[in-house]
């Protein structure tokens, strides 16, 4: 099935398009925010002024490392190396389908 967007007004879902579903079809309902809610900065609204910048190393350098519960650590680093592998063997298998002869 279809999701659709619906407006939560006076208690009442009221749906923005039409729902071809069947009669009696279960609903998951969950709210995506206010409307006019903005996430994040424009372009314009970034700035790069020496106080900005400082404002922002300042905030990169309090992010508190992660607390790995037992064995998150290697199961994290194993993952990492799996991907890598993936990556690499991706970018050399499309570099002989391009090339048309072995990859380096």
């Amino acid at each position: 099935m279809n999701a659709i967007r619906a407006t939560w007004i006076n208690g009442q879902i009221v749906p923005s398009e039409p729902a071809n579903w069947p009669e009696g079809s279960e609903l998951l309902v969950e709210a995506t925010g206010a409307k006019g809610d903005k996430i994040g900065l424009t372009e314009d609204e970034w700035r790069d002024d020496p106080e900005s910048v400082a404002a922002w190393i300042e905030a990169v350098q309090a992010i508190e490392p992660p607390i790995w519960a037992e064995g998150e650590a290697e199961e994290y680093e194993r993952y990492r190396a799996e991907h890598r592998r993936f990556n690499i063997d991706a970018v050399r298998k499309q570099m002989e389908e391009t090339s048309g002869g072995e990859a380096p």
